[in-house]
């Protein structure tokens, strides 16, 4: 439980974190504004978000890394961006099979009739499929970092598996404390009908922050073999 404490208080525990982590925040909230746009909004939406997402990922590379340190200066958004992008890709990677599966399921669930039967099926098998991807995710994006940043080495299924087996205890802790919080995340906007989405933007921010220290320490562990 030490790690999932300790990321949990990460994003606020030290001097100067409000700027950044509101800076953070803004981003998020600036690109789901965006994304009301018609057509064009989920590009809006996306390019906004992708600095947020190369942040916590050089947040995760350095507790990968072993470089512990409060939540760093926004800077280098080339860069950051450019991380955000392969970040995504992995992360849609990962993501791409359970979400047809699941917009299949929902599809033919409107069908009715034998349909409907066969869209229970499919949306059950993209949940299940889901839960998987999203388990594997860290740990794959720990393999793309320590092999070099190679988007190959993060859908190397066998050894992420080898590896997530020798820190299970800790990772299934994070895993189940990330999702709880993702859902609590989720429940928040859907409650809160016109600022809901805003606070959700903060929240997720806060969420991606917590899970790029909660899972760099975890794979940074020695038992991991990861360096």
């Amino acid at each position: 439980m030490g790690n999932l404490e300790k990321a949990l208080k990460y994003p606020c525990a030290e001097r100067g974190w409000g700027p950044k982590f509101v800076l953070g925040g803004v981003l998020n909230v600036l690109g789901a504004a965006l994304g009301f746009i018609p057509y064009m909004g989920v590009i809006f939406w996306l390019l906004f978000s992708l600095f947020p997402l190369g942040y916590a990922y050089k947040i995760f590379r350095d507790y990968l890394q072993g470089t512990e340190g409060p939540l760093p200066r926004w800077g280098q958004w080339e860069d950051l961006f450019i991380r955000g992008l392969f970040v995504f890709l992995i992360a849609l990677g990962y993501g791409i099979v359970p979400g047809l599966l699941y917009w299949l399921g929902r599809s033919l669930w409107y069908g009715g009739g034998f349909a409907a039967f066969l869209g229970v099926l499919f949306l059950i098998l993209g949940v299940g499929v889901g839960l998987v991807a999203f388990f594997l995710l860290p740990m794959a994006l720990a393999f793309y970092t320590t092999k070099g940043e190679f988007l190959g080495a993060a859908f190397q299924w066998q050894g992420i598996v080898e590896k997530i087996w020798l820190v299970r205890k800790e990772y299934f802790i994070g895993c189940l404390g990330i999702l709880v919080l993702f859902f609590a995340l989720l429940f928040l906007r859907s409650q809160l009908l016109y600022v809901g989405w805003i606070l959700y933007a903060f929240a997720f921010f806060y969420l991606l922050l917590t899970m790029a220290n909660l899972f760099g320490r975890i794979c940074h562990a020695e038992e991991s073999g990861c360096p």
